[in-house]
Protein backbone atom coordinates (compact mmCIF):
# COMPACT_ATOMS: atom_id res chain seq x y z
CA UNK A 1 0.00 0.00 0.00
CA UNK A 2 1.48 3.24 -0.60
CA UNK A 3 2.33 5.93 1.56
CA UNK A 4 -0.14 8.52 2.40
CA UNK A 5 -1.27 11.28 4.68
CA UNK A 6 -3.31 9.54 7.54
CA UNK A 7 -6.78 10.21 8.65
CA UNK A 8 -6.72 10.86 12.62
CA UNK A 9 -9.75 10.78 14.01
CA UNK A 10 -10.70 11.11 18.23
CA UNK A 11 -13.43 9.72 19.76
CA UNK A 12 -15.78 12.64 21.13
CA UNK A 13 -18.99 12.24 22.89
CA UNK A 14 -19.92 8.30 21.08
CA UNK A 15 -18.57 9.70 17.61
CA UNK A 16 -15.71 10.08 15.73
CA UNK A 17 -14.24 13.69 14.77
CA UNK A 18 -11.25 14.78 12.82
CA UNK A 19 -8.04 15.20 14.20
CA UNK A 20 -6.20 16.48 11.55
CA UNK A 21 -5.85 18.29 8.06
CA UNK A 22 -6.59 15.03 5.76
CA UNK A 23 -9.12 14.01 7.96
CA UNK A 24 -10.93 16.76 7.80
CA UNK A 25 -10.73 17.12 4.08
CA UNK A 26 -11.64 13.55 3.99
CA UNK A 27 -14.95 14.13 5.89
CA UNK A 28 -15.67 17.25 3.80
CA UNK A 29 -15.42 15.14 0.28
CA UNK A 30 -18.16 12.79 1.48
CA UNK A 31 -21.73 13.39 0.49
CA UNK A 32 -25.12 12.23 1.70
CA UNK A 33 -25.49 9.20 -0.45
CA UNK A 34 -24.88 6.37 2.35
CA UNK A 35 -22.90 5.22 4.56
CA UNK A 36 -19.28 4.78 4.77
CA UNK A 37 -16.23 1.63 5.14
CA UNK A 38 -13.82 2.79 7.97
CA UNK A 39 -10.80 0.30 9.56
CA UNK A 40 -10.37 1.02 13.49
CA UNK A 41 -6.34 1.16 13.63
CA UNK A 42 -4.05 1.78 15.93
CA UNK A 43 -1.21 4.37 14.86
CA UNK A 44 1.95 2.82 14.63
CA UNK A 45 5.30 5.52 15.54
CA UNK A 46 5.02 8.48 16.35
CA UNK A 47 1.81 9.37 14.93
CA UNK A 48 2.48 13.85 15.85
CA UNK A 49 5.75 13.17 13.84
CA UNK A 50 3.96 11.19 11.16
CA UNK A 51 1.09 13.92 10.93
CA UNK A 52 4.02 16.90 11.39
CA UNK A 53 4.97 15.87 7.65
CA UNK A 54 2.04 15.23 5.76
CA UNK A 55 0.71 19.10 7.31
CA UNK A 56 4.19 20.67 6.34
CA UNK A 57 3.78 18.80 2.54
CA UNK A 58 0.50 20.49 2.74
CA UNK A 59 1.94 23.80 2.99
CA UNK A 60 4.79 23.35 0.85
CA UNK A 61 3.25 21.97 -1.87
CA UNK A 62 1.08 24.80 -2.79
CA UNK A 63 4.42 27.45 -2.22
CA UNK A 64 6.67 25.19 -4.38
CA UNK A 65 3.66 24.99 -7.22
CA UNK A 66 3.90 28.42 -7.88
CA UNK A 67 7.57 28.29 -8.90
CA UNK A 68 6.49 25.28 -10.94
CA UNK A 69 5.49 25.58 -14.28
CA UNK A 70 2.63 22.48 -13.70
CA UNK A 71 0.90 21.29 -10.49
CA UNK A 72 2.29 19.89 -7.54
CA UNK A 73 0.19 18.06 -4.81
CA UNK A 74 0.69 16.51 -1.81
CA UNK A 75 1.33 12.73 -3.13
CA UNK A 76 3.81 14.17 -6.01
CA UNK A 77 5.88 15.93 -3.39
CA UNK A 78 5.79 12.90 -1.16
CA UNK A 79 6.99 10.93 -3.90
CA UNK A 80 9.53 13.28 -5.12
CA UNK A 81 10.89 13.38 -1.59
CA UNK A 82 10.87 9.58 -1.26
CA UNK A 83 12.98 9.50 -5.09
CA UNK A 84 15.28 11.68 -3.88
CA UNK A 85 16.57 9.70 -0.44
CA UNK A 86 16.29 6.25 -2.50
CA UNK A 87 13.32 5.54 -0.91
CA UNK A 88 11.56 4.93 -4.53
CA UNK A 89 13.72 1.87 -6.45
CA UNK A 90 13.72 2.22 -9.88
CA UNK A 91 12.38 -0.72 -11.78
CA UNK A 92 13.17 -1.73 -15.57
CA UNK A 93 10.59 -3.01 -17.84
CA UNK A 94 11.02 -5.74 -20.71
CA UNK A 95 10.99 -2.59 -22.71
CA UNK A 96 14.14 -1.55 -21.22
CA UNK A 97 11.78 1.57 -19.83
CA UNK A 98 12.20 2.26 -15.98
CA UNK A 99 9.53 3.14 -13.96
CA UNK A 100 9.48 4.05 -9.82
CA UNK A 101 8.43 1.51 -6.83
CA UNK A 102 7.12 4.36 -4.89
CA UNK A 103 5.67 1.49 -2.30
CA UNK A 104 9.04 -0.49 -2.40
CA UNK A 105 10.06 1.44 1.28
CA UNK A 106 6.89 2.14 2.97
CA UNK A 107 6.65 4.22 6.48
CA UNK A 108 5.44 1.29 7.78
CA UNK A 109 8.38 -1.44 7.23
CA UNK A 110 10.72 1.41 8.91
CA UNK A 111 12.00 1.84 11.88
CA UNK A 112 10.97 4.91 14.10
CA UNK A 113 14.65 6.12 13.80
CA UNK A 114 15.12 5.91 9.92
CA UNK A 115 11.61 7.38 9.89
CA UNK A 116 12.55 10.75 11.81
CA UNK A 117 15.17 10.81 10.32
CA UNK A 118 13.17 10.81 6.76
CA UNK A 119 11.45 13.35 8.13
CA UNK A 120 13.38 15.94 9.50
CA UNK A 121 15.66 15.32 6.14
CA UNK A 122 12.59 16.43 4.29
CA UNK A 123 11.80 19.30 6.09
CA UNK A 124 15.16 20.48 5.84
CA UNK A 125 14.93 20.05 2.25
CA UNK A 126 11.59 21.67 1.84
CA UNK A 127 13.00 24.28 4.09
CA UNK A 128 15.58 24.84 1.49
CA UNK A 129 13.26 25.05 -1.80
CA UNK A 130 11.20 27.54 -0.22
CA UNK A 131 13.90 29.54 1.09
CA UNK A 132 12.66 29.70 4.95
CA UNK A 133 14.68 27.83 8.04
CA UNK A 134 13.57 24.19 9.07
CA UNK A 135 12.12 26.29 11.99
CA UNK A 136 9.70 28.36 10.42
CA UNK A 137 8.26 25.49 8.32
CA UNK A 138 8.21 22.87 11.18
CA UNK A 139 6.61 25.42 13.62
CA UNK A 140 3.77 26.28 10.65
CA UNK A 141 3.40 22.79 10.52
CA UNK A 142 2.71 22.65 13.89
CA UNK A 143 0.55 25.24 14.00
CA UNK A 144 -1.57 23.84 11.10
CA UNK A 145 -1.93 20.03 12.68
CA UNK A 146 -3.29 21.53 16.23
Amino acid sequence: MADEAPLFFKKMLGSLRPANPAAVAAMAALDDSGPVRVRITRTRGNARRSALYWVVLGIAAPMLEEKLDGPLTVDMLHRILKRKTGLAKPVTLPSGDTEWDYDSISFAKMTEPKRAEYIDWSIRTLANWLGCTPEELRHEGEVEAA
